[in-house]
C-alpha cells in the first residue's frame, strides 16, 4: 500500500527567494550626456532624456548607460525609417533596464511611494465637497 508521503515540516519557508532591488526614486542621478546629442533627432533625445530620469537610472552602472549609449542609433535609426525589426531590438534592449511595469516586475524591480496615502489638501482642480454643501446648502 502506498504511503502519504513525508510529514511536512513544522515550519515551512520557500529557499529560493529572489533578492529585489527597492529604489527610492528621488535621489538625482549623474547620468552621462548623450553622445554626440546633437546629431540626433528631438524623439532620441527626449527618449535619452526619459532614461536619464527614470527611477530605476539610481541603479545603474557604467555598463548599464553604455548600453543605452549603444542603443540611441537604434532609436535614431528606428524614428528615421520605422521598422519592425528595429523595434523588437530596442525593446529587448529596454527590457533588460525595465523599460515598462512588467519589464519591472520581472526584474523584481520595486519603488517607494512617493505619494502620501491620504493628501493634506485638494488639488487645485478638485472642489471641496463641504465647502459645496455649506455654499449650496446640499
Amino acid at each position: 500500500m502506498a504511503g502519504r508521503g513525508p510529514r511536512p515540516k513544522d515550519n515551512p519557508r520557500r529557499t529560493n527567494e529572489h533578492p529585489t532591488v527597492e529604489l527610492s526614486g528621488e535621489s538625482a542621478v549623474e547620468a552621462p550626456r548623450l553622445f554626440k546629442r546633437a546629431q540626433y533627432c528631438t524623439a532620441t533625445q527626449r527618449w535619452w532624456d526619459m532614461w536619464t530620469e527614470s527611477p530605476q537610472a539610481e541603479a545603474f552602472l557604467p555598463s548599464d548607460w553604455e548600453r543605452l549609449q549603444m542603443l540611441a542609433p537604434l532609436v535614431e535609426q528606428y524614428w528615421q525609417d520605422p521598422k519592425a525589426s528595429v523595434l523588437a531590438e530596442i525593446r529587448l534592449n529596454e527590457e533588460r533596464l525595465g523599460a515598462t511595469i512588467r519589464d519591472r516586475q520581472s526584474l523584481r524591480m520595486s519603488f517607494e511611494d512617493k505619494q502620501p496615502k491620504t493628501p493634506n489638501e485638494l488639488p487645485p482642480e478638485v472642489a471641496d465637497i463641504e465647502r459645496f454643501r455649506q455654499a449650496y446648502g446640499g
